[in-house]
């Protein structure tokens, strides 16, 4: 397996001073690298109410992908480095982004379910608040893309949800931006990315 060591900064958002540390990422099947960040922004997601779902558990690291499409299997050159660098940085403002786009879209996506009311209390309550939607979600793979526009990188989330175990949340970013609210295809897909970029230019 190849290994490509990336000094890179892990950022705990406290207000302790910035921990540093290599991220290690690992070609994945001869297609993509991947590696696994610590992002407190998410500890709060999906306790307890997705410990119904075991594969949903929190756990304490997420695995970040670097493109998913789109690219040959070297090593991350410095400026893709520097996407991933940006993520890293911003977090705490995409995932806030991230939060409120699903929220506003959480209504219609209820509609979309028709779950009975009992199934809805289950899985599909009704919510009011960022920190109540964190309780239904968890999140899974965090995409950086090979596509980025002015230095700033489109990001893909991919979210275990209460609601739809089997084909799960996706959402995609450009920083800060939400470009699109969709099934979990929608956080690894390029093409999404590259059109959003084409048209915003």
């Amino acid at each position: 397996m190849s290994i490509n060591r990336v000094n890179l900064p892990v950022l705990t958002w406290t207000n302790r001073p910035m921990n540093r540390a290599a991220l290690v990422f690992e070609l994945e099947n001869d297609l993509w690298w991947k590696t696994e960040v610590h992002l407190p922004t998410w500890e709060a997601c999906g306790k307890p109410v997705l410990a119904k779902i075991s594969r949903l558990l929190p756990r304490k690291s997420t695995k970040l992908v670097f493109a998913p499409e789109g690219r040959e299997a070297e090593p991350l050159s410095q400026e893709e480095r520097m996407l991933v660098q940006w993520f890293l940085e911003h977090e705490p403002a995409v995932v806030d982004s991230l939060l409120e786009a699903i929220l506003q879209e959480y209504p219609s996506m209820q509609e979309e379910y028709d779950y009975t009311d009992e199934e809805k209390a289950e899985y599909m309550p009704d919510i009011r608040s960022r920190e109540e939607l964190r309780k239904l979600l968890k999140l899974e793979t965090v995409y950086v893309h090979v596509v980025q526009k002015e230095g700033i990188p489109y990001l893909g989330f991919k979210l275990g949800c209460t609601w739809d175990e089997e084909h799960e949340l996706g959402v995609l970013m450009h920083g800060t931006r939400v470009v699109k609210v969709g099934g979990g295809d929608t956080a690894f897909l390029l093409w999404p990315a590259r059109r959003d970029a084409a048209q915003s230019s």
